[in-house]
């Protein structure tokens, strides 16, 4: 997390965003992961982040950061890390994605919004909200 307390609230925000995304990513078996990961495959991890996101959110909107790392050893549960970017024209930011198979956590690690570091929890939210796909026929994302 970024050392200031006011990113906490940041970190709420884009948990809640981010939910599906991380239910969508709990449907690839941990294995796949693992595979993939241990044998530097990054286009496969991208491609399953990619995949993942699309049903949510807007395209582009989130994508795989380069960035991963599994958790496999005996005496602990499993889990994969991933980073995982946030991107809009005004707004990009760099999270930790941890899932394992009873609970996921976020880790905030960069947000930056029209050339300046910080933003506040509205924009964030706004952005959020904006790229957020419509669920179900007929239905329009709500508004910030």
């Amino acid at each position: 997390m970024l050392p200031d307390d006011r990113y906490l609230g940041l970190e709420r925000t884009l948990a809640k965003a981010l939910t599906p995304l991380v239910s969508e990513l709990r449907m690839t078996e941990l294995v796949t992961f693992i595979d993939h990961v241990v044998n530097g495959r990054e286009a496969a991890v991208a491609e399953i982040v990619d995949a993942a996101a699309e049903l949510h959110y807007a395209p582009g909107f989130i994508g795989y950061d380069r960035d991963a790392n599994v958790s496999a050893d005996w005496n602990g549960a499993p889990s994969v890390a991933l980073g995982v970017r946030i991107a809009t024209g005004r707004l990009v930011a760099h999270v930790r994605l941890t899932i394992r198979a009873d609970h996921a956590s976020i880790e905030l690690q960069h947000i930056k919004a029209d050339g300046e570091d910080g933003v506040g929890d509205d924009a964030l939210r706004a952005a959020l909200i904006n790229n957020a796909l419509p669920r179900g026929p007929g239905r329009t994302a709500p508004r910030p």
